[in-house]
């Protein structure tokens, strides 16, 4: 039993203030700030570590399978902090053992020796790492944040004021609705609450809720009626649907928008409705007002129209009495949206430990299962009559994650809630499960003051105070915009070039941390700090093997496929537009397909050779009857590569097509732009060959466009054909065989791997 307790000991230490896998830190100001004199390399803190402290964290603060690593670690910020951290709690098994002088001995020990590096310089470059141009950088994190590409306007600004320049762009550009909507895309693929959107279930969100507690939840058949072939009440049907489904992710937005504190998602005493969802809840604006109506209609047919904005959502409350409770719903953010709950429910006998497991692992950076300790095979134990309590091999986890459990306890699985007590239908036993708590304080259940109501509210103030709460949330936007998890805590046979590659990141998601919740908790501060950083920018290192992740390109999802080629070609692909088509290009559907495919298949490049050569037939013809063309501002249609002046036109062309399908910018000379015009040449040459001699073929080569391919309508945005062009306007034959060469060269770029990363 005694190596068993150690390492639920050294796990408890862990979640009170690191985590064993990624960690970034804390939220406030880096060591020192609290006026405290630093020991450079204390001898006692050192000894005091060294007997303590070591055995689980590691002579060099790295970690080991029994404790996380210390640098950057969650109360790693000051001395004053860490020591009264290790004067609190550690070590657990003796929490008395070491305070005061030994508290703060061993703090300075450990800020000298694993945390003592500046981090501020690490923040936008690493040594042996060197960056990308800032131009470069914009144009990909403008179709990283915003889905389009960069305006002449903001590629001038940042190319003459270098990444002072690129910080005042990303500024603006983190207040287009465009970023709000593409991080509440970026939490979606970690919460999956998108399952219940009307384009995967028509009323999944609506259906969640209870219609005794809200009798108005379908008020849309009421005031629209009719079947269901009635489009505008189908388009009613699914703004309210979407505007429900999507109420816990809008408090993000909400945020963001507004410039508020993130830790809003948690604590936050109001949900967010829109003039849709509002009528569902019959909840109370927080600040009252009347909701935005747009221009245009949002739903429109059988002679009725709407004209609010879907997208105005506001705080709201619900306050009206449901049969189970007189005083209306204790919001506690996201942690109370039925959304949350439904998406993880809960049973009898599972008491909310799913959820629990949840919040640890999204809000707070720590995964239960990944706890040290020996688990009986078959989950019985010692046959212990409450072995979550009483069995050492169970309550090494249960002591962590139960309280949290408990806080859930006026919730069903249905997301309803209602009163505990022996009548409800909530009913809950107490006596053999932890009280409600996290971290080691349990919350005070008193009637007078509301706590025993208001559990998740308490849970939810806590959470925003952990700096567990900082570190999951840069590892929620770094996976979000780099494509993959931060890396793991070092492990005891780890090569000293991961260690370093651990370290180095760490000391950089610290600061990137550190300045979000300086700067009010900012979720937008965070953004760019990771755009800013070398594992966004860098472009080449001569250190690979030190250098995890740096300058990291992701597979782009289905949406942001489609937005790029909106942003590129100036429309999207209609195979986009189906559900299957997006999960089979490595899509999710937030139900069965949780996780996003990021690593292409064969499957997936034979769609994207299809898209390539569809797209590129599409958009040829339909660009140069633009006044203002995106792809061909530079030739006219006839243009030979065998004259010289034509020439030059075709490689500005070659040039401008290269910057912008592939962010590449390369001279005339350069070997990939030369191997796109002798491609342009061929295929002319060629194609002019075959209309010379066509009498020679059977079916005769024509100069007329295949109808796909021919400049006569406009397309949409989701890749549906549109308008047809006036007669005189459109485009359709091509007797100079320029407008297939170009068709070829389009072809050859959208097949290129990098179109599909970024």
């Amino acid at each position: 039993m005694t190596g068993l307790r150690l390492i639920c000991v050294c796990w408890l230490l862990l979640l009170g203030g690191c985590n064993s896998d990624y960690s970034g830190d804390v939220g406030g100001n880096s060591g020192g700030n609290d006026g405290h004199q630093y020991t450079p390399a204390n001898p006692e803190g050192k000894r005091l570590y060294e007997q303590m402290c070591a055995s689980c964290h590691g002579v060099s603060g790295n970690g080991s399978s029994a404790g996380s690593s210390l640098v950057g670690c969650a109360t790693c910020t000051s001395v004053g902090v860490l020591a009264d951290e290790i004067a609190r709690t550690m070590p657990i098994a003796n929490v008395d053992a070491c305070v005061d002088d030994c508290a703060t001995n061993t703090a300075e020990y450990i800020l000298f020796a694993f945390n003592g590096r500046s981090s501020q310089s690490l923040a936008t470059e690493l040594s042996d790492a060197s960056n990308e141009s800032a131009i470069a950088t914009l144009r990909r994190a403008t179709l990283a944040l915003a889905g389009r590409l960069p305006s002449e306007q903001e590629e001038s600004h940042v190319l003459n004021n270098g990444d002072a320049g690129l910080e005042d762009v990303l500024d603006q550009v983190m207040q287009e609705e465009a970023f709000y909507q593409r991080l509440m895309e970026i939490y979606n693929e970690q919460f999956l609450t998108d399952k219940y959107l009307s384009r995967n279930l028509n009323e999944g969100g609506i259906n969640l809720l209870d219609a005794d507690d809200y009798p108005n939840r379908k008020w849309y058949n009421d005031a629209y009626p009719g079947d269901d072939n009635n489009d505008f009440r189908r388009c009613v049907r699914n703004q309210t649907n979407d505007a429900v489904a999507r109420e816990g992710l809008q408090l993000i937005r909400h945020a963001a928008k507004n410039n508020l504190p993130h830790t809003l998602f948690v604590n936050a005493d109001y949900m967010m409705v829109n003039w849709y969802s509002q009528k569902v809840y019959d909840a109370e604006l927080v600040d009252g007002g009347d909701f935005r109506r747009l221009s245009e209609p949002v739903c429109e047919g059988n002679g009725q129209t709407l004209y609010y904005d879907p997208n105005d959502f506001r705080p709201a409350r619900i306050l009206k009495p449901t049969e189970y409770e007189i005083g209306g719903i204790p919001h506690a953010g996201i942690l109370t949206s039925a959304m949350f709950l439904n998406r993880y429910p809960t049973t009898q006998t599972n008491r909310n430990r799913h959820r629990a497991y949840k919040v640890f692992d999204y809000f707070l950076d720590t995964d239960i299962l990944r706890i040290e300790g020996d688990r009986p095979g078959d989950g019985i134990g010692e046959e212990k009559a409450n072995p979550t309590l009483l069995d050492p091999a169970c309550y090494g986890c249960h002591q962590v994650m139960d309280p949290v459990a408990s806080s859930f306890q006026h919730w069903t699985d249905r997301g309803r809630y209602i009163v505990t007590g022996n009548s409800s239908r909530n009913r809950w036993d107490s006596s053999d499960i932890e009280p409600a708590g996290l971290s080691g304080k349990t919350l005070p259940l008193s009637g007078a003051d509301g706590h025993f109501r208001n559990m998740l509210q308490w849970l939810g103030a806590e959470i925003a105070q952990d700096p567990r709460f900082v570190r999951a949330t840069v590892r929620t936007l770094f996976k979000g915009l780099i494509g993959q998890e931060p890396l793991r805590t070092p492990g005891d046979n780890a090569s000293s070039s991961d260690t370093a590659a651990f370290n180095e990141q760490r000391a950089v998601l610290n600061q990137i941390g550190q300045a979000m919740v300086s700067d009010g908790w900012r979720i937008k501060t965070a953004v760019k700090g990771i755009v800013m950083s070398p594992y966004f920018r860098a472009s080449a290192s001569t250190a690979p093997e030190r250098h995890k992740q740096l300058g990291a390109r992701q597979f782009l999802s289905p949406d942001q496929l489609q937005r790029k080629l909106n942003s590129t070609l100036g429309f999207g692909w209609d195979e986009l537009r189906h559900e299957n088509n997006r999960i089979m290009l490595g899509g999710m559907d937030s139900d069965s397909v949780t996780e996003r495919i990021r690593e292409p298949s064969g499957l997936m490049i034979a769609i994207q050779q299809r898209l390539a050569a569809e797209m590129a037939c599409r958009a040829t013809a339909l660009d140069f009857t633009r006044q203002q063309r995106l792809l061909f501002p530079y030739v006219e249609v006839g243009d030979n590569a065998n004259d010289a002046a034509a020439r030059q036109r075709i490689i500005a062309n070659l040039q401008h097509l290269h910057w912008r399908l592939l962010g590449e910018r390369l001279d005339a000379d350069s070997p990939e732009l030369q191997a796109s015009l002798e491609l342009y040449q061929q295929v002319q040459s060629s194609g002019l060959a075959l209309l010379e001699n066509r009498d020679q073929y059977e079916p005769k080569p024509s100069d007329w466009l295949q109808w796909e391919c021919r400049g006569r309508w406009q397309w949409q945005s989701d890749g549906r054909r549109g308008e047809e062009l006036a007669e005189e306007q459109r485009i359709e034959k091509d007797d100079s065989y320029s407008l297939q060469a170009w068709q070829a060269v389009l072809t050859y770029l959208l097949s290129d791997y990098r179109f599909i990363y970024e």
